[in-house]
């Protein structure tokens, strides 16, 4: 059994949510305020609510280590926010202290999903914290702590009247008791939020919940709160009326009042039968103001639910929290859709059902498109995601070997699958590192070197037809290709005669397994598993990286990768008796052969064809991987332009374009496969037979090398896969 009873259980999702909501929260007010070495009144304000609020949740899910460490550091900020008005140049010891409590939660909110879940001591932080507040506490330690700076908080006592400032506009009038409630014994009560913390049906649940066993009745309006999402413009509005009957009312009141984001907690009657106030839904109440109309067995009505005009549920409806397991879920049965469809539409082809297939099929086949896009928008989140995480590793390397370095952003609100997101985190995570380690010289180095001291890292982001392109660039030192040269001799990379190798070629040698320049081992490099890593995340989402360097000026890494990993539009042909696909983003022309023999040449054992005004490879698949198909009458050429590689490719039939499900190659094929074939996934035809996806970029890449047409004979077999 696992660490949480069944109730906590069913609030874990919520709470996980929520939890990573607000440490996402913390870092970046810890990156802003350590950036700008003050915290300002606003900045005070935010940490202490955090920690309240982590505080309080982490109690009523039973986490007390977690909600013991996140007091102490709640007690931190209030005496700083009713003692100061600000932090100016706070020590570093504060940073630390708090990205180490930032770190832990993290960690805990990553483990707590598992069966074997146990909450990890806090005591040293908590000790770390009480350290740091008796320091400041003192006659002495008060000056440093405010930075000199000391200001009178312009209101009597901080504390007081908190839950009525976050409350905003709550109303003083008297409200109307629910009918559904007028008329029956016990205590009600009308709970209010504080503006703007969402989900306030979940959060009355939660105070319903932690109520509950301490009372023998317990009633709300609206009822059915964990179901009832469109409750929360209601509640947001009016708050959530609560009648209980218990011998224990104090304890149940105060529970009510310190609970999570209650900014009120006021008594409509107590004990014994008391008539409504108000007889009539929709009637005035004691202020001669409209009250919410309530309707028979409580259930809102229109008015009482919607508010203003259906302001209300539109809120809730614009943003809904779903579990990404589902939407994979989803995602996946869409897919399969789209397979049996495509069966389905070749059988009823063969057997002449025409009409079907262009009725009846038609539509259910523009159903299931429509319903993958779908699934697709609801999958796509922010790239600015990766922003936080960026920032934060940056900040910790560049502190442990005493570097200085800016991260400017060129990115715009751009969104991708995921998924996708999730794996280029990853991959971005270590070319900072990288860069940080391998390119941003000391502050004196870059002096020396006639630099600003502090170095820049640029991260851009740009989307192009169904692409996402990711860029971290550096003004550091640039890969030093003497030293590459020797390392690769050093571990016999060189495949080829060494003089043979242009820079590009020299530069991606860093990505082999286990490469390294550095000398020593250090904590974030010089095992060579960093760049290795980004090249294997990379293949595995159908996504290629790119080096651009300049000694004494910096490197640039490039990441291309599917906006989506479920379905791709591709062009899919016929070579032989097998089947491929390229991406139709990549495709730009068809060409016919015959017409264009005169543009064909023949350049040291490679066939190049004039394009525009330029010469580009000319692959003939069928030689390439020997597939000894016989050479059609009319191939066709096709033109097709990658991110850094163009070329041509000749077929010998052309399948209509269609978005498909393009599935990764089993670990079955080995290492490298992709590498060394060109063949990046494959997916299903209509008659059940399968198709080859081909990378163009690896493809032209391939084939631009020496003896390409004889060198990839030994992966004859692979091809069987295309084959009827």
């Amino acid at each position: 059994m696992g660490y949480f009873d069944a109730d906590a259980e069913d609030m874990l999702e919520v709470y996980l949510l929520e939890t990573r909501q607000l440490t996402g929260q913390l870092s970046a007010v810890l990156l802003d305020t350590e950036k700008k070495n003050a915290f300002s009144g606003e900045d005070i304000h935010s940490i202490f609510r955090i920690m309240h609020t982590i505080k309080s949740s982490s109690a009523m899910m039973g986490l007390q280590e977690l909600s013991s460490m996140a007091h102490k550091l709640e007690d931190l900020f209030a005496y700083y926010r009713e003692n100061f008005g600000k932090i100016e140049k706070p020590e570093p010891e504060l940073f630390d202290l708090l990205f180490a409590a930032s770190d832990y939660i993290e960690t805990e909110l990553g483990d707590m999903e598992n069966e074997d879940y146990r909450p990890r001591s806090t005591a040293v932080i908590e000790e770390r914290t009480e350290a740091y507040l008796r320091k400041i506490n003192n006659p002495e330690g008060e000056a440093a702590a405010a930075g000199g700076n000391q200001e009178e908080n312009p209101e009597e006592n901080p504390q007081a009247g908190k839950a009525q400032e976050a409350a905003g506009d709550i109303r003083k009038e008297i409200p109307v008791i629910p009918d559904t409630m007028a008329g029956k014994g016990g205590t009600i009560v009308r709970i209010l939020f504080e503006n703007g913390c969402r989900m306030e049906n979940i959060r009355a649940f939660m105070l319903v919940r932690q109520i509950s066993g301490m009372c023998s009745v317990v009633e709300t309006w609206p009822g059915e709160l964990e179901k009832s999402g469109e409750s929360c413009g209601y509640i947001s509005e009016n708050g959530v009326f609560i009648r209980f009957e218990t011998e224990r009312k104090a304890e149940v009141l105060e529970s009510l009042r310190r609970g999570l984001f209650v900014a009120d907690c006021m008594i409509l009657a107590e004990e014994g039968p008391k008539p409504a106030a108000n007889e009539a839904a929709g009637g005035m109440d004691g202020s001669g103001k409209e009250s919410a109309p309530l309707g028979e067995n409580g259930k809102l009505t229109k008015n009482g639910l919607n508010g203003k005009n259906g302001q209300a549920e539109g809120r809730e409806t614009e943003f809904f929290n779903v579990r990404s397991d589902r939407l994979d879920r989803l995602q996946s049965i869409s897919g399969e859709l789209m397979l049996h469809m495509l069966m389905l539409e070749n059988e009823l082809e063969s057997l002449g059902l025409e009409e079907i297939k262009e009725g009846s099929a038609h539509q259910i086949s523009r159903l299931i498109s429509e319903m993958e896009r779908n699934v697709m928008e609801m999958r796509l989140v922010s790239i600015n995601k990766i922003v936080p995480k960026l920032r934060r590793i940056l900040r910790d390397i560049c502190r442990d070997q005493n570097k200085e370095a800016d991260l400017i952003l060129e990115c715009g609100d751009l969104e991708a699958d995921k998924s996708v997101v999730e794996y280029v985190s990853e991959a971005l995570l270590h070319i900072i590192r990288n860069a940080v380690d391998h390119g941003i010289e000391t502050p004196e180095e870059r002096e020396a070197a006639g630099k600003s001291r502090k170095g820049k890292i640029i991260f851009s982001a740009e989307s192009t037809a169904g692409e996402l392109r990711l860029s971290l660039s550096d003004d550091g030192t640039g890969l030093d290709e003497v030293k590459i040269r020797e390392r690769a001799r050093e571990r016999g990379l060189f495949t080829r005669p060494e003089e043979e190798y242009d820079l590009q070629e020299i530069q991606e040698l860093i990505l082999s397994p286990g490469f390294t320049t550095n000398e020593q081992v250090t904590e974030y490099s010089g095992r060579g598993v960093g760049l290795d890593v980004v090249k294997n995340v990379l293949e595995d989402v159908g996504g290629n990286l790119y080096i651009h360097s300049e000694k004494g000026k910096g490197t640039t890494f490039t990441i291309v990768v599917p906006l989506s990993l479920a379905t791709m539009e591709c062009i899919r042909f016929r070579v032989g008796d097998c089947r491929f696909s390229v991406p139709a983003r990549h495709v730009y022309r068809f060409l016919d052969l015959e017409k264009n023999r005169d543009n064909v040449e023949n350049i040291n054992g490679k066939d190049y064809i004039l394009y525009e005004d330029r010469m580009v490879p000319l692959i003939n698949l069928n030689r390439f991987y020997h597939l000894q198909a016989e050479e059609p009458e009319h191939p066709i050429v096709v033109y097709v332009k990658g991110n850094e590689k163009e070329g041509c490719i000749m077929v010998d039939y052309m399948y209509e374009q269609k978005r498909i499900v393009v599935k990764q190659l089993p670990p079955l094929f080995g290492l490298g496969f992709r590498k060394r074939t060109g063949i990046s996934g494959c997916s299903i035809m209509g008659n059940g037979s399968v198709c080859a996806a081909i990378d163009t970029e690896i493809l032209i890449g391939l084939y631009e090398k020496e003896d390409a047409y004889g060198s990839l004979q030994q992966q004859r077999t692979a091809l069987h896969s295309g084959e009827k």
